[in-house]
């Protein structure tokens, strides 16, 4: 429900804004670390009610993921949630097109000093260039989370019966 383009409640026509919309709501889960509708509170508009571009971060230290780590240089996090809040606008005709996001995608990780086109950008970069690149969630707690057994679990099962 939380990725739903609130235009589509009131027209029943989904577009290419609609997915815009439901985009811009994965780009602040992917801050946060949350799900779009958590504990009766809506990401969107925690986000916009607890943002001060004032201040530093926009004064969203209390509900950026912590593994992207606050105490590191985060430059380009604030144009990244600038583009997410863009994506989330009320009305479909301001919200920017996929083209666009692309663009400003490119624009964020070439400011912080990543080539878009380049090996290193992507995933597979971290794991060929032998660095150690944990993330959070390990292959067996994505298992656990999808309620799917690993193959280990499967093989342990099968030579206890």
């Amino acid at each position: 429900m939380g990725y739903m383009d609130p235009e589509y409640y009131m027209t029943q026509q989904l577009t290419e804004k609609s997915d815009v919309y439901s985009f811009g709501v994965v780009m602040l889960g992917l801050i946060t670390a949350r799900n779009p509708i958590e504990k009766g509170m809506y990401i969107v508009r925690e986000v916009k009610q607890m943002m001060d571009k004032n201040k530093e971060l926009y004064n969203l230290h209390e509900i950026l993921d912590p593994t992207i780590g606050l105490s590191n240089n985060l430059k380009g996090l604030e144009k990244f949630v600038d583009l997410s809040l863009r994506c989330v606008d009320e009305k479909g005709t301001q919200r920017p097109g996929m083209g666009e996001i692309v663009k400003e995608l490119e624009s964020i990780m070439t400011f912080v000093g990543l080539n878009p086109g380049s090996e290193q950008s992507s995933s597979a970069g971290y794991e060929g260039a032998g660095q150690d690149f944990s993330h959070p969630y390990s292959n067996d707690s994505l298992f656990a989370y999808s309620g799917v057994c690993p193959q280990s679990c499967i093989q342990s099962k099968s030579l206890l019966s």
